[in-house]
């Protein structure tokens, strides 16, 4: 199986070990590695009303460790000569993810898996790999 374009979906803060195998992953099978950031809007108004902090501060912090996580698997797959597309989008993850399936043609998508991911599991074109 070819894997010629391959989406790594982050919807929150993933364990950072995971990102030297992801780049291992594209090194092996000369992928070309999409890494996108959902910023998901209802989450964050959830998590402002749990946490009674501004919904505008929370949105703020998660875009900022969104782009720190991003450039973290840039540096990586820079040092391992993996090309890679940097992308945070804001709204919906199974909107962001068909979205991104359809304008790259993606062949796999990598996401660790969580309630969350369950619809994604169940609902996507192409392979998914859970970490």
């Amino acid at each position: 199986m070819k894997f010629k374009k391959v989406l790594l979906l982050f919807t929150d803060m993933m364990d950072q070990a995971v990102i030297s195998e992801i780049v291992q992953f594209c090194r092996k099978f000369k992928s070309k590695l999409y890494v996108l950031f959902v910023l998901e809007p209802k989450k964050i108004s959830r998590l402002s009303s749990i946490t009674h902090r501004a919904y505008d501060t929370l949105h703020k912090e998660i875009e900022e460790q969104g782009w720190q996580l991003l450039y973290l698997v840039e540096d990586e797959a820079v040092q391992h000569n993996v090309w890679t597309s940097l992308h945070l989008e804001e709204g919906g993850m199974m909107g962001a993810v068909k979205k991104f399936i359809e304008a790259y043609a993606i062949d796999c998508i990598m996401v660790r898996r969580s309630d969350e991911t369950k619809k994604l599991f169940l609902s996507c074109s192409v392979p998914i790999m859970g970490l």
